[in-house]
């Protein structure tokens, strides 16, 4: 169902991942007055932007088909109705998604991170390494960043609604 907690995660395609490390390297090579301007204000870089169109478009069909499968439709898979952002998340900061939507989280780095997935209404702790080749979907869960530093990555807030499900009954044949 809708409200159900569940998380997946889905690799990126070839062309998705050049586009990513086109985007880590500008993200890295910028000054700290650029990320600032860029960044700091929850921008994208125009590579950012690139990696996010192609996920969007690449991706459609697995991204929705899953979320269809665990009962959520994803209304703006095409156009997010909300701005995707790029932030920052330091050691033992938890982000949280609203409840009306599905959270889909793209590293920017190219080292597995150690993150902690948190079913919102439970104390449950899922701990978990996330790969840098793979886009995170949410649904009603926290992320807690457990590793060292920090973790850079663009985040996109997706309505959903729940999925209807269409249920076959018998057919008899009626005589009059």
């Amino acid at each position: 169902m809708d409200l159900d907690p569940w998380y997946s995660a889905h690799v990126y395609d070839q062309y998705t991942e050049c586009l990513k490390v086109d985007a880590i390297a500008e993200i890295m090579t910028m000054t700290p007055y650029q990320k600032q301007a860029l960044l700091g204000t929850y921008g994208l870089t125009p590579t950012c932007r690139a990696v996010v169109l192609a996920v969007m478009k690449g991706m459609y069909n697995t991204l929705g088909f899953g979320a269809f499968k665990r009962g959520v439709n994803i209304m703006d898979l095409e156009q997010p109705w909300l701005r995707p952002e790029a932030f920052r998340l330091e050691t033992g900061c938890i982000i949280w998604p609203t409840p009306e939507y599905v959270s889909m989280m793209m590293p920017l780095g190219a080292h597995t991170a150690r993150i902690e997935l948190l079913p919102r209404g439970t104390n449950y702790v899922i701990p978990a390494l996330w790969n840098p080749g793979h886009v995170l979907l949410l649904n009603a869960m926290g992320m807690r960043f457990t590793g060292g530093g920090s973790l850079r990555f663009i985040y996109i807030m997706l309505r959903k609604e729940p999925a209807l499900r269409v249920v076959q009954y018998g057919v008899q044949s009626w005589s009059l």
